[in-house]
């Protein structure tokens, strides 16, 4: 690495109203997402945000967004996000979360990170991350178990 300071790493502090705005934000993101339904997360975002999520082949827009959580919830239910910590950059803020589901009568837990980008409150871009490849091993894992030994 060259260079030394924050700076040079593309860190920007938020302002304030950032800061205010993103606290304002993770709280709702927190709440929603302990009992989602996906139409509580449309008051978080702008309505042509562009939010890319697994395994959402473009970004989309809210309701897109809303759309695939509500499919996601019907299929995985009991799905929740736990947010464990939080960092704002600028106008954007960085949430760490553990993502729960029970699959096949198995508890399961990953942990991923979403990127988004606020603008008066709400999200106009984001992006979510977490290992793919690793949850879809578990619920399969998860759903052959199940079907090997269904007394489980």
């Amino acid at each position: 690495m060259t260079g030394s300071g924050v700076g040079t790493f593309g860190y920007e502090a938020p302002s304030a109203e950032q800061l205010a705005q993103a606290e304002g934000w993770v709280a709702g993101f927190a709440a929603r997402w302990d009992r989602p339904d996906g139409e509580s997360l449309r008051d978080l975002m702008h309505p042509d945000t562009q939010n890319l999520i697994p395994p959402m082949e473009r970004p989309g827009n809210a309701q897109e967004v809303i759309d695939h959580f509500k499919e996601l919830v019907a299929r995985v239910p009991g799905f929740r996000l736990e947010v464990q910590r939080w960092a704002p950059v600028g106008d954007s803020v960085m949430i760490e979360w553990a993502g729960h589901a029970t699959i096949g009568g198995r508890d399961l837990t990953w942990h991923g990170v979403d990127r988004v980008s606020l603008r008066d409150g709400k999200t106009y871009e984001g992006q979510a991350y977490w290992d793919t490849r690793a949850v879809s091993e578990m619920i399969l894992e998860a759903l052959t178990e199940a079907q090997t030994n269904p007394s489980m």
